[in-house]
């Protein structure tokens, strides 16, 4: 049996890895950059709706958390400069970092 290949996700400020599999990974990170393209900023749950519509699309066989698999991707997209979150009228948004083109 062929072992799954695994991305490194780590935290911001943490700096704490973790092991996710590519195969998770790379969908739920197309997903987060889909949903946050063109957006000026989303709250997490706002983000995390997305997501859920898109990961059933795409996998609709995927049957573990998709609001803690979002987090911990989007937190890893954070630690490499492509997503940031800012507060905006006391609520914490998500979006691209400026600059950042797929």
């Amino acid at each position: 049996m062929a072992k799954a290949t695994k991305s490194i996700a780590s935290h911001p400020r943490s700096g704490r890895e973790m092991k996710i599999e590519t195969a998770i990974y790379e969908p739920f990170k197309a997903a987060i950059l889909q949903s946050l393209k063109g957006s000026k900023g989303k709250s997490f749950t706002e983000l995390t709706d997305d997501v859920v519509k898109i990961i059933r699309k795409r996998m609709p066989e995927f049957s573990k958390s998709v609001p803690w698999y979002t987090i911990s991707i989007r937190l890893d997209l954070e630690t490499k400069g492509i997503v940031e979150t800012f507060t905006e009228k006391g609520k914490k948004l998500n979006r691209l970092k400026p600059g950042f083109s797929k």
